[in-house]
């Protein structure tokens, strides 16, 4: 240590020279190089933990030091400001006398600025700190008076909501976000800004956690802040309060100023006098007020912006939109200049309240009734459209039929039969839909960016509804024919909505096609099953009716199956040559086929058909069973033929024509069934024949 404390020394010397160093240390050996170099090493080691030792024992002081530099940063802003408008009271005193005449100074000494230039110089401090805050720099004579952070409470539970950043300028209050992850300067972003005419600021006592806090009252809320300290929301009150005053000072010397300049302008041009031989000169004193001054002088002009508060706290949005249209008509007829860009920015505030309550109109609350039908939101709607707000009120009127359906399908109570349900379910559905469109073609007319916004709306809706009807009618265990009956009630209803130019079955059967899907082949599969257990259970006896009233019901329930000509199956008065087994797998087979159909659409057809196939090849191999059993020796061969050309002649072309009938299209899987019907009835015919050759040998 005492080594590298020497050569620390030697290093650190003012007048050190690095050569003759480096030749005194470079003339021993390689030993006392690589000693050196460790020294120097461990010098600089040393040195780095004493640097960052330092650093840590300063740290505190850094950071004192950059709030400091922060702070004397703003009052350099704040006495910047101040001297300005010393500056500016000095040289209105310096150019009014109490005779109102004019005081020239040397030209040399004045230096002229345009409104422009004394607006940069003023709100250089918002141009730099606050993001979206360009427009509210434009104002002519406009400064900052007074800012500070903030902390923005919920009026109701007193929950602090966010940080906010006030702007008092010496017309309105500004109010500014802080900005999480800012960039360079910009520090906060511009929330809105309110006329100090709007507002009035209400000191709230302290209870609970809430401590230092003042209401601002504006229609049609009002906000709640919270300071850091007493003296700093004791600064706030007093400032605002006195900057209204001054305003209001203000205001009432322009209006005086503007009535003097009207009548001497009146005095200067119709009563001249006609003894003075300089009255064709005009007096430079005397200054015309310019066209645009008067235009926004008139009077109903001036009162708008009270007009416009007054229509919005009595609800008078009629009259508000009026207000509006004929204010923008008269603008547009005024050249733009610096007065009219004040001007449009009070108007512009009260648009942006107008369009907020509007607005509040179409949103959805707990305390509001959703009964209404859509005529009740065409009111906000129309006004908003004309202020321009066609997507945002596209966008409200949507969101609020969503909750009215919503809320109109909750009240419906599963009560009864399922398809009762489903009926008044779509009902419900699909006439609010209805009325939802017409509703939405009187409210936006030609705003056709508003309608493709409406057909994805539908169908979002559509694919609400769906899950709905799927949970009560697919979900639960429901036969096949209630299934059936309720999708053929929502494709009816949805084809309704064609009267007002929406083609939604499309959708709607890609929706329900899983689901029907998986239906079909769940109860091929069941209707299979039970193909196999009747036919454990066929002992291949004709049917005995006993008497011939039940003999005609027999024939009569057929004849409504569509299976005709029955007579020709009847025997000895009351005997049918069919089995039980026949008959009721009949029943099944056209009843499955009756709420297929009902099912069907062009994406089912393979399904559907294969399906039909598949029953009817079980039922041709239960037959093909029972004719290699044992037991066919001793059954009647006449009621195995009939019952095959039941089958081949009556059942499967019935089926046939049923199907092409309703798709349109030919069954060629159906010949599968003919050729396996007509294999079994020539193995039939053989082993008839065979047996009769073999009676004839033993004979």
């Amino acid at each position: 240590m005492a080594e590298s404390g020497g050569l620390a020394r030697v290093l650190g010397k003012a007048g050190f020279d690095p050569k003759p160093f480096v030749n005194s240390i470079s003339q021993g050996g390689e030993e006392d190089l690589q000693n050196n170099r460790r020294k120097i090493q461990s010098l600089a080691e040393d040195t780095a933990q004493a640097l960052k030792k330092n650093v840590y024992r300063n740290y505190s002081q850094f950071i004192e030091t950059a709030k400091e530099v922060s702070i004397l940063e703003g009052e350099m802003y704040q006495l910047s400001h101040m001297l300005l408008e010393q500056k500016a009271i000095m040289g209105a005193m310096l150019e009014t006398s109490l005779t109102s005449d004019k005081i020239e100074l040397p030209k040399e000494k004045v230096k002229e600025e345009t409104p422009e230039e004394d607006t940069r110089r003023n709100l250089a401090f918002l141009l730099e700190k606050v993001e979206g805050c360009s427009s509210i720099t434009e104002v002519p004579g406009r400064h900052l008076i007074h800012n500070g952070d903030l902390v923005e409470l919920d009026p109701e539970s007193y929950s602090a909501l966010k940080k906010v950043h006030a702007f008092l300028l010496n017309d309105s209050l500004m109010i500014a976000d802080w900005l999480p992850s800012r960039r360079g300067p910009v520090r906060y972003k511009f929330q809105v800004l309110y006329e100090l005419d709007s507002f009035a600021v209400v000191n709230v006592r302290d209870m609970g956690s809430v401590r230092n806090a003042f209401k601002i009252l504006m229609f049609p809320d009002s906000k709640l802040y919270q300071c850091d300290t007493p003296k700093a929301k004791r600064s706030w009150l007093d400032v605002i309060e006195e900057t209204k005053k001054k305003k209001m000072v203000s205001d009432t010397l322009k209006k005086e100023v503007a009535q003097v300049a009207e009548r001497t302008s009146t005095l200067s041009v119709d009563s001249g006098n006609p003894f003075n031989e300089d009255d064709d000169e005009p007096d430079e004193s005397l200054t015309i007020p310019s066209e645009v001054d008067l235009l926004l002088k008139e009077e109903w002009v001036q009162d708008l912006p009270e007009d416009l508060d007054v229509c919005i706290a009595q609800r008078d949005f009629e009259g508000a939109v009026e207000l509006i249209d004929r204010v923008n008509e008269h603008l547009q007829k005024i050249p733009n200049s610096a007065s009219v860009k004040e001007y449009r920015v009070r108007i512009d505030h009260r648009v942006k309240q107008l369009t907020e309550v509007l607005m509040h109109e179409l949103q959805v609350s707990p305390e509001r009734s959703l009964r209404g039908g859509p005529r009740a939101a065409r009111r906000a709607v129309t006004h908003l459209v004309k202020l321009g707000k066609s997507a945002q009120a596209c966008d409200l009127f949507l969101k609020n039929r969503s909750a009215i359906i919503k809320f109109n399908l909750k009240q419906l109570k599963f009560e009864g039969a399922t398809t009762i349900y489903i009926r008044t379910l779509c009902n419900v559905f699909f006439n609010t839909l209805k009325e939802t469109g017409k509703e939405f073609m009187k409210a936006f007319p030609e705003h056709y960016a508003c309608f493709s916004a409406f057909v994805v709306w539908v169908s979002e809706e559509l694919q609400s509804f769906v899950s709905l009807f799927g949970r009560q009618v697919f979900a639960s265990q429901m036969s096949l024919t209630t299934i059936a009956d309720c999708v053929k009630l929502v494709r009816e209803h949805c084809n309704q909505l064609s009267d007002i130019g929406l083609e939604l079955t499309f959708n709607l059967n890609t929706m329900l096609l899983p689901d029907v899907e998986k239906t079909v082949a769940d109860n091929r599969d069941q209707l299979i099953e039970a193909t196999k257990l009747r036919a454990a259970d066929d002992l291949w006896r004709p049917i005995n009716l006993h008497d011939e009233d039940a003999v005609d019901k027999f024939v009569s329930e057929l004849e409504d199956l569509g299976i005709a000509h029955m007579d020709k199956y009847i025997y000895n008065g009351c005997l049918i040559a069919l089995t039980t087994n026949t008959v009721q797998f009949t029943r099944s087979y056209l009843s499955f086929l009756d709420d297929l159909l009902k099912l069907y659409i062009p994406e089912l057809h393979h399904l559907v058909v294969t399906s039909l196939v598949a029953i009817f090849k079980s039922q041709c191999k239960h037959m093909e069973t029972s004719l290699n059993s044992h037991k066919f020796l001793r059954e009647h061969d006449s009621l195995f033929l009939s019952t095959l050309g039941f089958l081949n002649e009556a059942l499967v072309p019935l089926v046939e024509e049923r199907v092409k009938g309703h798709t349109q299209q030919d069954c060629t899987e159906f010949d599968a069934v003919h050729q396996e019907l007509n294999n079994i009835e020539r193995k039939l015919v053989f082993i008839l024949q065979l047996l009769s050759w073999v009676i004839n040998s033993y004979l």
